[in-house]
């Protein structure tokens, strides 16, 4: 009897020995997977910081190459992509919502490193902060440092037509027997809810990409399909400077109705080529200071590696002194190539340059309406005023650049841009690390 008790006092013992170990087992258990939860919170909580710290480092890179695009220069980078990091949430030298730390961005044009370390159109962003942890703390790791890098490069722009006016319903208009056949992209800066883009009649627009930042009126054939919604843009040329305008004495419209070679210089109440005129005009920058440009049915005018500035005083007069655009008639036959670079005097690619201090709406627009022999090679650049084109490109680039744009005419536009040193004149910014 007594050995039986003492069996079973044993026993006993073992059985809550068992359940002892049971408990610790599962205690164990336990805090592992609370652990295992409090690693995956705060890791999970670090890499969304990473991707917000991420998307900062990209708008610096993107904003740091932009500005290299806009005005030519590195003056700006680090400005510019600062600012971009900070709208971002991450700004320089200073703390987040998320860590007390000092936040530290980089700018670096070239990048230090890697593939485009050479490249001064290449702009690295590094975004770098101590990030604390919660539950990682009972491991010892108060805090981890997180670092982001993106690098962002000047590129060629894919587009060659823009639309600069922000509000007015047709910024982009093509009707009737218009056709504007381009091989880069159309952008339509308007944010008119209903008919910023306006296509109708027989009019078409082929194009690869066609934005628009308000809404559109297509009723015509065969066009595009346009993306509307886009983000509003500036003037992609704003970076381009202007030639120097000397002061005139005196104006008076000069009138050509022979054969001349013409000079680069001030044309102190421009130039009118009269019904048979033949005028070459030699290469360099041609100032219409007042009266502007035109060339009537019937004339003849060429020219490689010209430029025409467009100036004089802000009113749509009819006045020598006042501003005029250029004014090509359909009958007329028009050859004029843009500078392949500025080595012959001209502005490298730009053809038609109109002063950015014209007022919107007080100068008067401009029409060009070339021949079926007519070619236009270069920038048309009027920002400020409306332009109405028809032409071609021939075998080289045209870029239209205008306050609002009226295709009256079939209309066609290259982008080979092989002549020009750095490409398109019309740059844009992409993500390439």
């Amino acid at each position: 009897m007594i050995q039986r008790t003492g069996v079973a006092v044993v026993r006993q013992k073992l059985r809550s020995m068992q359940r002892g170990q049971a408990f610790l087992v599962v205690t164990a258990g336990l805090v592992a997977l609370l652990g295992i939860g409090a690693l995956a919170i705060d890791v999970g909580v670090l890499w969304s910081t990473r991707r917000q710290m991420q998307s900062a480092a990209d708008a610096g890179a993107m904003a740091g190459a932009d500005a290299i695009a806009i005005s030519a220069s590195t003056a700006n980078v680090t400005s510019s992509a600062k600012v971009a990091t900070a709208q971002n949430g991450f700004t320089d030298g200073s703390s987040t919502t998320r860590s007390s730390s000092t936040v530290s961005v980089a700018v670096y044009n070239p990048p230090q490193s890697g593939p485009f370390a050479t490249n001064s159109n290449a702009v690295e962003v590094t975004v770098k902060q101590t990030q604390p942890t919660y539950f990682m703390r009972v491991l010892g790791w108060t805090g981890v440092p997180v670092t982001t890098d993106a690098v962002a490069i000047t590129v060629s722009g894919g587009s060659c037509v823009y639309a600069l006016d922000p509000s007015n319903p047709g910024a982009v208009t093509v009707a009737g027997t218009g056709n504007l056949n381009s091989q880069c992209g159309i952008y339509d800066n308007s944010d008119n809810s209903s008919a910023a883009l306006t296509v109708s009649g027989g009019g078409t627009i082929q194009a690869p990409l066609v934005g628009v930042v308000g809404g559109t009126n297509v009723n015509g054939g065969g066009s595009t399909p346009p993306s509307t919604g886009i983000a509003a843009f500036g003037d992609p040329l704003a970076w381009v400077p202007e030639p120097t305008v000397p002061t005139c004495s005196s104006y008076s419209t000069l009138n050509i109705s022979t054969s001349q070679t013409l000079y680069p210089g001030e044309y102190c109440g421009g130039l009118k080529l009269n019904a048979g005129a033949s005028v070459v005009f030699s290469p360099g920058t041609y100032i219409m200071n007042g009266g502007g440009l035109t060339v009537v049915g019937g004339a003849t005018a060429s020219g490689s590696s010209v430029t025409f500035f467009l100036t004089g005083a802000n009113k749509a007069s009819s006045n020598p002194s006042s501003y005029g655009g250029v004014n090509i008639a359909s009958g007329a036959n028009v050859t004029f190539n843009a500078p392949c670079s500025s080595g012959s005097g001209g502005i490298e690619g730009m053809l038609f340059f109109q002063d950015r201090s014209i007022p919107i709406g007080d100068g008067v627009g401009s029409t060009i309406n070339g021949s079926s022999t007519s070619t236009f090679n270069g920038a048309l650049y009027f920002p400020s005023t409306l332009l109405s084109y028809s032409g071609s490109s021939g075998s080289g680039f045209t870029l239209l650049v205008s306050y609002d744009l009226t295709i009256n005419g079939t209309t066609s536009i290259g982008s080979n841009y092989s002549c020009l040193s750095n490409g398109s004149l019309i740059k844009n910014a992409a993500l390439v690390q």
